[in-house]
């Protein structure tokens, strides 16, 4: 434990430049920015002992602009969840929007950041089964340059990043793709838990009685975010209404790739079923869209 009087040295650059240059100079710093997954996470007598600093991006305003150009939006990671929100209103992807308002409280999404919620690696964070349907993209900067890595590789291992040391998460990119229909569904766990038992994410899009191209994303099977292509493939190209058979196959496929990764245990198996229900309601849902 810190002694008393021990103090926590913040230091606030002011620009991504600056970040970089002191970040790159003390590695073992604690990046901070809304601190709403911190403060359950990380307790500041505990970073004073250990002897680390704190970086504070608040500063930074090149992280906080959100831009959009004809194919994109553009998300600075240190722009609270509940300004993406307003800006975004009448241009995110309705299921991103929705599960961005979803998160949390007012309270939290004030001083929340959409770069904090994906960097916290806890894959039942309400944004990143969206993030996934959606093919969302992670800008990743340090002193030596920057690199572009789709979310779907951005965690390696269950409550991990593949950020490396003087590394941070500068802006998420959202392609702003035309569907027919968008949904996100979250499963509550305890009343005491900040975050969901489970979430679904589901992009479908059809023309003329055909299923052209469909998107899903569990979030929270077996600390992992689940995304199968070879389920979407399944479902593309089919006509619609699906038969049931098609349905039953489906979902029979959907079972056999969740099993392994669940587990056995009975909150496991009530997670594989809830997620399989989850599947055949986003199923019904496009039946319903495409009369």
């Amino acid at each position: 434990m810190a002694k008393p009087g021990d103090l926590v040295r913040v230091l606030r650059p002011k620009s991504v430049n600056g970040l970089l240059r002191l970040y790159a100079k003390n590695p073992d710093g604690l990046i901070f920015a809304g601190g709403t997954e911190r403060a359950t996470r990380t307790k500041l007598d505990r970073i004073s002992a250990e002897g680390k600093m704190v970086i504070y991006l608040g500063k930074v305003e090149e992280l906080s602009r959100i831009r959009r150009s004809q194919r994109y939006l553009e998300i600075g990671s240190c722009l609270p969840i509940s300004r993406i929100v307003s800006i975004g209103r009448h241009i995110l992807p309705q299921a991103l929007s929705t599960a961005l308002r979803s998160i949390a409280n007012p309270a939290v999404r004030n001083l929340g950041t959409l770069g904090g919620n994906i960097c916290a690696a806890i894959p039942n964070n309400d944004s990143l089964a969206p993030l996934y349907a959606i093919d969302g993209q992670l800008e990743l900067r340090s002193v030596s340059g920057s690199r572009w890595v789709p979310i779907s590789r951005f965690f390696p291992a269950a409550g991990e990043t593949v950020l490396k040391k003087g590394e941070i998460l500068f802006r998420i990119r959202i392609p702003l793709e035309e569907w027919d229909y968008q949904c996100f569904r979250k499963v509550s766990g305890s009343n005491t838990c900040s975050h969901s038992l489970l979430n679904f994410c589901g992009l479908a899009r059809f023309s003329k009685g055909i299923l052209e191209r469909v998107r899903f994303a569990f979030g929270g099977l077996n600390n992992m975010v689940f995304q199968s292509l070879e389920l979407e493939s399944r479902l593309e190209g089919k006509t619609l209404p699906l038969s049931n058979k098609e349905v039953e196959f489906l979902l029979a496929g959907a079972e056999e790739l969740l099993e392994p990764l669940i587990g056995s245990s009975l909150s496991a198996a009530y997670c594989r079923a809830t997620g399989l229900r989850l599947l055949r309601w986003f199923i019904e849902n496009i039946h319903r869209e495409n009369r």
